[in-house]
């Protein structure tokens, strides 16, 4: 694997020395990696962000029910089914145990069913108890965030999504001109539904951390930013792709909050596969005649292995995604090992800075790939950002920080591998403005900060307005101040 070259110093050499020290131990490991700024999260679902145990109490308190013998929740009233306040009641012998394990992955392996099958079967069972509950939702995924030490999370949500796909499927015309094959006003009433939801979602979720309170010290999870990323569902007709395609660039544009777009559900899926050129050029057509800034685009591409799918679908989903729809990030990236000409496109990848976020246990459990098959060290070593990122952390039962310490173990990453990864996940993510790096592997920041020390809290004014006219610096800053405060803790002058 590529060793970076920055040269460590002071008190980064401290704590690089202090790292290697604990290396092997898992226990001390994890403490350390836990309290290690991580910066961010770019890749995470948040309706499999969530704990199943979250779901269950959720849909408990609204009066939801359960099918025991599906282990799907549903609404009430309980026709058939029996209802979760009274399962989850003091003195109710219903062992939870085996309904955590069918709302997530837990215990998978002692199962017939692959992971596969068992990850994304999940999410149809838990989908009523979300319901109502986005801003519980995006609260919890702050609040363990906040407690390893993280500043940033994009969450794919898919509000509005099911709403224009029903307009797209009763009026819609693939094969009209643009601008009628849906009605836009329409989807602008849909736009302006979602915003107050989102809306409502983030009054809610500031009010279950108490970030609105007076207090002295923020609560767990207030300094988190959060961002979101329009989940369009890609298993559906073309015409109901394409509508929530649209839907994606009109949020992109309409609220701050929503930065980038992104598909979702199985890659190997039929539809997917059959139809996934076509959906990169819907993303192409539509995001140039809504042009946002930044152009956030984000796509799950080759998240498939050699058995799941044919030879004949490996290899060109990533290329497809970056040279078609003008990805600037990759989800996953497992396959790229198949593309027909891996070595140029991996050189084009780290020429245009196409970020890859890695999700180690969700290509494990899913498509059975980890350690030296794993792509993660070929990209490193042709200088392709990458960083670290959870998928569906509730429904893997892991955090970021476990995705730090497998990484850790598996490939023996040396401290600067994790700055550089940390750092990344703030540089590649879709806030607004300039970035504080040039780059991000040598750690060398632009010029209007190079005259202050990174991270410092006296700044000289050059660089306070850079960093005052640009959020995504700005919490690269903090990000930096953050990693001094850490450092300065393993160094004995």
């Amino acid at each position: 694997m590529t060793v970076l070259i920055v040269l460590p110093h002071g008190s980064v050499a401290a704590v690089a020395d202090y790292y290697e020290s604990i290396k092997q131990d898992p226990v001390k490991l994890r403490q350390f990696l836990q309290q290690f700024p991580k910066g961010g999260d770019l890749h995470n679902h948040l309706s499999g962000a969530v704990y199943a145990e979250s779901y269950l109490q959720w849909a408990s308190e609204d009066g939801k029910c359960i099918d025991l013998k599906t282990n799907v929740i549903t609404p009430p009233p309980c026709d058939g089914t029996i209802s979760l306040k009274q399962l989850m009641a003091d003195g109710s012998t219903q062992p939870l145990e085996p309904i955590i394990d069918a709302l997530s992955v837990r215990n998978f392996e002692r199962r017939s069913v692959s992971g596969h099958d068992q990850f994304f079967a999940t999410f149809s069972r838990f989908q009523t108890a979300a319901l109502g509950r986005f801003g519980d939702m995006v609260a919890e995924a702050r609040q363990r965030a906040g407690r390893q030490n993280m500043l940033y999370l994009e969450l794919m949500i898919s509000l509005g999504m099911l709403d224009v796909i029903r307009l797209a499927a009763s009026s819609g015309r693939l094969d009209a001109p643009f601008g009628e094959r849906i009605d836009h006003a329409k989807v602008d009433e849909i736009v302006s539904q979602v915003i107050t939801q989102f809306d409502a979602i983030e009054a809610r979720q500031q009010r279950l951390l108490g970030c609105n309170e007076q207090s002295q010290t923020s609560a767990v999870g207030c300094d988190v930013t959060v961002r979101f990323q329009a989940q369009v569902l890609r298993t559906f007709a073309p015409i109901e792709v394409y509508a929530q395609t649209l839907l994606a660039v009109k949020l992109m544009q309409a609220d701050a909050r929503v930065v980038a777009l992104n598909f979702v559900a199985p890659e190997d899926h039929r539809i997917a596969l059959r139809d996934y050129h076509q959906h990169m050029q819907f993303v192409a057509e539509l995001s140039a005649a809504f042009p946002a800034e930044p152009a956030g685009i984000t796509l799950h591409a080759g998240e498939l292995t050699l058995g799941l799918v044919p030879p004949e679908n490996l290899g060109w989903h990533i290329r497809d995604a970056i040279e078609t729809a003008g990805a600037t990030r990759i989800g996953h990236g497992i396959d790229i090992a198949y593309d027909s000409n891996m070595d140029e496109l991996l050189k084009s990848m780290a020429l245009k800075d196409i970020l890859v976020e890695i999700n180690l246990t969700s290509n494990d459990v899913i498509l059975g790939i980890k350690d030296a098959a794993h792509p993660l060290p070929t990209y490193l070593e042709y200088g392709v950002p990458v960083t670290l990122a959870t998928d569906d952390e509730g429904v893997s039962r892991i955090d970021l920080t476990h995705e730090y310490q497998r990484a850790v173990t598996t490939y023996d990453l040396n401290y600067q591998q994790l700055l550089y990864f940390a750092r990344n996940s703030l540089q590649y993510s879709f806030l607004p403005g300039a970035s504080l790096f040039s780059t991000t592997l040598s750690a060398t920041v632009v010029d209007a900060c190079a005259a202050t020390s990174v991270g410092s809290r006296e700044i000289d004014k050059g660089c306070a307005d850079f960093l005052a006219a640009s959020p995504k610096a700005t919490l690269q800053w903090e990000l930096e101040t953050r990693l001094s405060r850490f450092a300065a803790r393993f160094f004995q002058p």
